[in-house]
């Protein structure tokens, strides 16, 4: 019991530094869980505020048989915001990057629609390290840094010292949108940050810390994501003024209160395959005006390459999907801030204290040895799963994979070792008892777990033998011999009654034998065996004085009646034994044997209880401890019955 709750104790501190520290191998098998609960719940059906317009092979084949290859020319992007606007848009985020000068005429058309209908943001992309930044030409990186315009949208900020105590993403510098565009609409990164450990998306970042700002004391440098722009202008917040407040760790957006982690990161909640769940347009529809009027009416539109688009390589990898472009992550992510359908994750700390809590239960079960806590044990994690997924969803997943391998881990070590125990205390049971009763009936003991260690009272057959003068003939012979005789008697006569009569052999006594019938297992006809057993014991002493040319003889009483039964001794020293009135009666009913011409004498008590023995009775006699005389008989033999010449019965007598 000891090294269970050493393994708990060892486990649990794993367990918490894992939870700490994010180890990489249980991380993902805790993320992997989250999965399985998006699978059980399946697809949600709601109605979506956003719809993508796909930049898809259809529309790249399509523009490009008219003469407008890949990248595209600016105008196609200035028609689709007259398309989507004149129907109905609120805004339009382009999960496409626009950082480079293209056509000046198109650039033009497209830098005044961009002017004219305002509520647009242009995704753009990182520069993560800053050996990266430095490889750029000279003239290049100049012109980069006199682009600022995006860092007008970096966050109002409230409770600015707890930043200390986040890990938010942080990169080197933001490539700017080219700035004719990002002068006339809301510019900021579309990336979607670091991955989860196993590769998959399950995360995004509302604000990224850029060090270039920072560095050269322009700006805080912590800027907002594409998304929350586009959610901000939705909501009719304006996006220089969105407020983070670092010590309830959330973006505020016209009073909507959008959560990070310590990291900057929201967790998504996904509502199915998202390329399933929000409507897709492709571009070149859009732009020629092929869609259902009113499609995009009070809708974020997004723009961007979509799975059929090969050529423009922009897959992730979700709970629902291996192959789910980009556009639709960031689809599930502005509706989610819509919706206020966030996915929260306890801290780490709130975590832990609930595998502490589970482990502790679990702790103070390992001390219980009874079989129900072998079914409690491995019940508690199926209940955890079944209250975590209530929980998931509700939209709030704690840690299930810890307290599951805990309970996994100990339990199992816990029911393996009650088991060894188990069978351990049940090979030495096996051994005690085959010293005394018959295997099938050892098994039978330990099968039903019927033996009451340290006694009970039950009524019992006890059968007492003795050689008669074996004392006084031993004396005459050699140690030696007397051994080699007894054990050759006592092996026949344990034979008889162990593995022929299903008795239980009690003890021996020098050459005596005390045998019991009824205990540990009663049968119904316990007095018939014993009776049986005695007429077979004669005949068997009777062989082997025809073997050994010796002329023993020996007294056999029996008797019925209550008695103890049980383990009866020291803690170090215990013997399966039967005592009480009736052990001492029929030891003295055999030795009467001595003086009365009976070789089996029985009490009354058993001769009333059986018909299929022939008996003679001796009459009363007067025994030690007892004050009323009893009344014994003489066992003749089993009556057996055949047909005979003059139709009457037989008796096989004693011989």
């Amino acid at each position: 019991m000891k090294k269970i709750h050493i393994l708990n104790i060892a486990l649990t501190f794993f367990m918490i530094w894992a939870i700490m520290f994010k180890f990489e191998m249980t991380e993902v098998l805790d993320l992997k869980i989250s999965d399985l609960f998006y699978k059980m719940r399946g697809a949600a059906g709601i109605s979506p505020h956003v719809v993508v317009v796909g930049i898809d092979e259809y529309s790249l084949s399509t523009l490009e048989v008219e003469g407008d290859t890949w990248p595209w020319n600016r105008d196609v992007y200035g028609k689709l915001l007259q398309k989507v606007f004149e129907d109905g848009a609120k805004v339009v985020a382009f999960d496409v990057s626009f950082t480079e000068p293209m056509d000046e005429n198109t650039d033009a058309y497209f830098a005044s629609t961009l002017l004219m209908y305002g509520n647009v943001v242009l995704g753009t992309y990182l520069i993560n390290e800053k050996e990266t930044y430095e490889l750029f030409n000279k003239k290049l990186r100049e012109r980069i840094e006199q682009n600022r315009t995006y860092l007008d949208y970096a966050y109002k900020m409230i409770n600015f010292r707890e930043l200390l105590l986040m890990k938010p993403f942080t990169v080197y510098k933001i490539r700017p949108v080219y700035e004719p565009f990002a002068m006339a609409a809301y510019s900021a990164t579309y990336e979607i940050g670091t991955l989860d450990a196993d590769g998959i998306v399950r995360r995004m970042p509302l604000l990224i810390v850029e060090e270039w700002a920072r560095e050269n004391g322009i700006s805080s440098g912590i800027l907002p994501h594409m998304n929350v722009i586009a959610c901000a202008i939705y909501l009719g917040a304006k996006p220089e003024e969105m407020l983070l407040d670092f010590s309830k760790r959330v973006v505020i957006l016209n009073g909507k209160e959008v959560p990070f982690d310590n990291s900057g990161y929201m967790h998504l909640w996904y509502y199915g395959k998202s390329s399933n769940i929000f409507k897709e347009i492709p571009f070149y529809d859009v732009i020629t005006g092929r869609f259902e009027r009113g499609t995009f009416k009070d809708k974020v539109v997004l723009v961007g390459y979509t799975a059929t688009a090969k050529g423009l390589y922009d897959l992730r990898i979700t709970p629902f999907s291996n192959e789910e472009a980009g556009v639709f992550v960031h689809a599930t992510a502005i509706e989610n801030i819509l919706r206020s359908d966030f996915l929260k994750l306890p801290s780490p700390f709130y975590n832990s204290l609930l595998v502490i809590a589970l482990m502790t239960l679990l702790g103070v079960l390992s001390n219980f040895k009874r079989k129900l806590i072998n079914v409690v044990i491995p019940s508690i994690p199926i209940l955890f799963v079944a209250i975590s997924y209530v929980l998931f969803l509700n939209r709030i997943y704690v840690t299930t994979f810890y307290p599951v391998l805990g309970y996994i881990v100990v339990g199992s070590v816990k029911l393996v070792g009650d088991f060894l125990s188990e069978s351990a205390e049940k090979r030495k049971m096996k051994e005690f008892l085959y010293r005394y009763v018959p295997d099938k009936v050892a098994e039978e003991l330990i099968t039903r777990g019927e033996l009451k260690l340290g006694g009970e009272t039950r009524n019992v057959v006890v059968l007492f033998s003795d050689i008669k003068g074996f004392t006084s003939r031993s004396e005459r012979m050699k140690p030696e011999e007397v051994v080699a005789f007894l054990n050759i008697y006592l092996t026949r006569m344990s034979e008889i009654i162990r593995y022929k009569y299903d008795g239980t052999i009690d003890k021996f006594i020098g050459d005596a034998i005390m045998a019991i019938f009824g205990a540990p297992i009663s049968y119904e006809n316990d007095i018939e065996r014993a009776l049986s057993c005695a007429l077979d014991m004669r005949n068997a002493l009777k062989e082997l004085n025809k073997e050994y040319g010796f002329s023993l003889d020996s007294g056999i009483g029996i008797h019925y009646g209550p008695a103890i039964v049980g383990n009866i001794g020291a803690p170090f020293r215990m013997d399966y034994t039967c005592i009480g009135d009736t052990v001492n009666t029929a030891s003295r009913i055999e030795h009467l044997t001595r003086e009365v011409d009976a070789e089996v004498i029985v009490s009354e008590e058993i001769v009333r209880r059986t018909d299929r023995f022939l008996f003679e009775y001796l009459g009363e006699f007067a025994v030690k401890g007892k004050s009323e005389k009893l009344k014994l008989y003489k066992l003749i033999g089993k009556k057996v019955e055949e047909n005979v010449k003059d139709g009457g019965k037989q008796v096989e007598e004693l011989r």
